[in-house]
Formats: structure tokens, C-alpha cells, sequence
């Protein structure tokens, strides 16, 4: 059985665990790492378990928790190797504080086997140089991860097809964007290609992948330019009956179970 958890999604901060019973591995850690123990053992979810930890990009709500977890377990955290040309150094400042011993890199396109876990990273469009989704694979379970990015990759409609459980960002409403309080370069900047992924972009690819009995969990949802009832609402309405939508508010932690 595998056991997953978005322990966090959203500007407090984003993190995701896969367990198969014995191993598991982490996608992002954007909490403190009191926050990520806590939550793991509120999922019964043991912290020994985890062996490695995965990092779509670097921007501090997907990646400040990444330091403590790399010494205090000693577990390798994996950086795309755009990410580390770009950011070595920044990694080693007090803003990340990464231990070198313990940093790794992938290509995007090149699968890692972790474990029980095949782990096969893919470009993202976003602001931050090297940044990823993943597509993960235990035995017949199989997951795709897709949040931040501006628009969707290419690449990520092969990985789809072959997905029964699927994360997908669904930041921003556009109109409640047209409206909000941000200023036009910054709203310019949401929607730009390096940006986010809106309501609809994020409803078209979940509505051509998805299959029944698919598990769809749209995360990331921004606190101004969105609202969870605004996301619901247009998913439900827009996905057939047969696929199971899950909306995930900011800061909760939301979890499923999947059988070999």
C-alpha cells in the first residue's frame, strides 16, 4: 500500500511525502523541521523513514525547510542541476543553508531510483532558474506533482497519461487577479509564461488526463487572487463525474492510500 500526504500546500508553505509502509521520500520542505515532524506523526508517518527529499525549485515556501532535514537525518536533497549552476552559493547562505555533504543533483528527463521509487523529474516555467515537477512511480502506483509553473510543460502530458493520482497547481482565478490588490507588474508576472498556473489552464489539463477513479488534488491556491469555493466549484462543474477532486486549503495537510 502507498500512503501519500500533501503535509502543506500554499504561501505558508508546501511539502508532499510518499510512504510505502518501510521508505519514504519528500517533495519540497517548506516547513520548519519541528513543523514537518509534528505533521508526519500526526500520519503515522515515521521520520527515520524518510530517504531523500526532492525540491521543485528553490523559492522559501518550497525549500526553507530543507537544511535542517538534510543533517538531521542525513538524507540526500536533490536539486535540478540548472538549480545548482545557478544557485550554488546561495544554497550555503543562512536563507537555505544546505549541507554540501548531503546535496545531490538530477536532469530533468533522467529517472533516480530511490528505494521502491522511481523518480523522474521534469522542466517546469518559473521564476527561479531549474525549476520541476515530478513524475513518480511505486510499483503500480503511479503520481504526477505540477505546481508552479506559468504554463504546462510539454512533457508533462506523457507523464499524465500514465497517472492515476495527480497534484496540480490551480493558483490563481482570473478574475479575481483583474481585481485584487496586486499591482500590474505583479499580476503581469502571475500570469506571464515564468508565473503561475490559473483555474482554467489547471481544469483543461485535468479534465484531458484524468480517467475514472483518478485522484485529483489541486494545490497551491492563492490566498488573494483565489478562493478554495472558487476552485471547487469550476472542477466540479468542468471534470466528469468519476474523478475524485480534492481542493486543498492553505496550510492543511490532506492525505490518500493507494493499493498494489
Amino acid at each position: 500500500m502507498m500512503h501519500y500526504v500533501i503535509l502543506s500546500s500554499g504561501s505558508c508553505g508546501n511539502s508532499y511525502v510518499f510512504y510505502d509502509g518501510q521508505h519514504s521520500i519528500l517533495v519540497d520542505c517548506g516547513l520548519t523541521f519541528t513543523g514537518l515532524k509534528k505533521r508526519l506523526e500526526a500520519h503515522d508517518i515515521p521520520l527515520e523513514s524518510i530517504r531523500a527529499l526532492f525540491l521543485t525549485h528553490l523559492h522559501p515556501d518550497h525549500s526553507k525547510g530543507v537544511g535542517p532535514v538534510q543533517r538531521k537525518l542525513k538524507i540526500p536533497a536533490y536539486v535540478s542541476d540548472i538549480s545548482f549552476s545557478v544557485n550554488a552559493e546561495l544554497m550555503k547562505k543562512s536563507r537555505f543553508d544546505m549541507s554540501d555533504e548531503y546535496l545531490k543533483t538530477f536532469s530533468h528527463g533522467s529517472s533516480l531510483d530511490c528505494f521502491s521509487f522511481t523518480v523522474t523529474p521534469f522542466r517546469t516555467y518559473h521564476d527561479c532558474p531549474g525549476s520541476s515537477g515530478f513524475y513518480i512511480e511505486n510499483g503500480e502506483n503511479r503520481f504526477l506533482l505540477m505546481t508552479d509553473t506559468g504554463c504546462i510543460p510539454f512533457e508533462a502530458s506523457e507523464y499524465a497519461e500514465k497517472s492515476d493520482v495527480f497534484f496540480i497547481e490551480a493558483n490563481y482565478d482570473d478574475a479575481l487577479l483583474d481585481v485584487g490588490p496586486y499591482p500590474e507588474k505583479l499580476k503581469k508576472r502571475i500570469r506571464g509564461t515564468y508565473g503561475h498556473l490559473s483555474n482554467s489552464d489547471a481544469l483543461e489539463f485535468a479534465k484531458k488526463y484524468s480517467k475514472i477513479g483518478s485522484e485529483l488534488y489541486f494545490v497551491h491556491i492563492s490566498d488573494n487572487n483565489n478562493t478554495p469555493g472558487t476552485v471547487e466549484k469550476l472542477m466540479k462543474e468542468g471534470i466528469p463525474s468519476g474523478v475524485f477532486i480534492h481542493v486543498c486549503e492553505r496550510g492543511v495537510s490532506y492525505e490518500g492510500f493507494c493499493n498494489e
